[in-house]
């Protein structure tokens, strides 16, 4: 399709610089526009729930973690956050009582972070909220080939994402 938004980018390189690969700068270009459009609705729920996109994201993470507690390194590498910026969420979330630190029983230098109560609840809830309002934005078009395809893509950029 050639006469969207992205398609007249690509057709532009095509006449410009037919040695690139094209189908590659689609690929990004597609990915990219649907991540901004989808974040969009993202924020717009957060906003309601006055959490951040990071502070969502880290709320999230624990919560399907699969583990009690997560060390901030640990959820550092998972979000592919910087230790400073997670240290600032971690510290408006557990002021918000949404999360809570611990020492680690194994090793009394380093802290778990795991959600309270309350924040458990709050990230169930506005996880359903989003994904509401994601599925409203996207419905059901294609939806299973695109995401195969995007998991065989995926897992060829970053083996870590198929475990």
């Amino acid at each position: 399709m050639r006469d969207d938004l992205v398609g007249g980018v690509v057709a532009w390189w095509e006449r410009h610089a037919p040695e690139l690969p094209t189908q590659t700068i689609e690929f990004t270009k597609r990915v990219a526009r649907m991540h901004a459009l989808t974040d969009r609705v993202t924020v717009a729920v957060l906003a309601r729930s006055g959490l951040s996109r990071a502070e969502y994201d880290v709320l999230g993470t624990l919560l399907t973690a699969g583990e009690p507690h997560l060390k901030p390194s640990e959820l550092s590498s998972r979000l592919l956050l910087t230790t400073g910026g997670l240290s600032n969420v971690l510290r408006s979330l557990e002021r918000r009582g949404l999360t809570a630190q611990t020492s680690d029983a194994t090793d009394g230098r380093s802290r778990r972070v795991a959600l309270t109560p309350e924040g458990g609840a709050t990230a169930e809830r506005v996880v359903r909220e989003v994904v509401a309002a994601q599925h409203e934005l996207v419905g059901r078009a294609e939806l299973t080939a695109a995401v195969e395809a995007l998991r065989s893509v995926l897992g060829t950029i970053d083996p870590s994402a198929e475990a």
